[in-house]
Parts: C-alpha cells; structure tokens; sequence
C-alpha cells in the first residue's frame, strides 16, 4: 500500500477546525450585527396579507370578469355564504396565466380565495376524473 496518498491529504487536527469554525461564526456575527432590519429568508418578506392581496388581485380581478357572482361577492364585501366558481385548467391558464398549465400551480390562489372570501374554487382537468 502505498503510504504517499496519506501524507498528501493532511487532514487537519480538531483544533484547527474548531479555531476555523469559531473565526467564521465570529465573522458572520459581525457582518450581520447590523442587519437586524433585513429579513433572514425569503419567505418572511411574504408574510404580509396586503402583499399577498397585490400578489392575486390581476388573477381576482380576471376570475371576477368571467364570474359575476364573485364581482358582485367583491363588491358587496360580504362572505357569509359559500360561493363555488368551477373552470376548466385551460381556462384559468388563460385568465390568470403561470409558468406551466397544471392544477397545483393554482393552490396558493384557491386557498386566498377561501381563506378570505369563502370562495372554493375547483378547477376540472381533462385528466382529473370525476
């Protein structure tokens, strides 16, 4: 066995890695101390519900034109009875269009619309079967 493929890794003791290790926290300690109005992730700039209302108010506004009921549902700003609006996939691809025509890409927008105007909407695919 060859004994020069040992002496070429030189893997470090744990004291250099802990110094290593305790550098670099110390490091990103200090870069972010100053930051503590910057969100840490994506997802907590999006916790906003009036951003989440400008996220889905073209497709709102589109679902509206093709739905009186849910125009008249928006205007009046009541939601005590259910109101279930049914589209085909090709449709809603039309009025509120995404990246890909498939059904899970319509989730976040059935869930706003019941969440907060009591609104279920079903959304039929030529491969759902019913």
């Amino acid at each position: 066995m060859p004994k020069t493929l040992l002496v070429s890794l030189q893997i470090p003791n744990y004291e250099t890695i802990l110094k290593f290790m305790t550098d670099t926290s110390q490091l990103w300690y200090s870069l972010n101390k100053d930051c503590g109005d910057i969100p840490r992730t994506p997802v907590e700039s999006y916790s906003d519900s009036k951003e989440q209302t400008n996220k889905f108010s073209d497709d709102i506004a589109a679902l509206s034109q093709k739905f009186p009921q849910l125009a008249s549902l928006l205007a009046t700003n009541k939601n005590e009875q259910e109101l279930v609006l049914e589209i085909s996939l090709k449709e809603i691809f039309v009025l509120c269009p995404r990246g890909r025509c498939r059904l899970d890409r319509y989730s976040k927008l059935q869930e706003y619309l019941k969440e907060n105007y009591n609104t279920t909407l079903i959304i039929k695919s030529q491969k759902t079967k019913d």
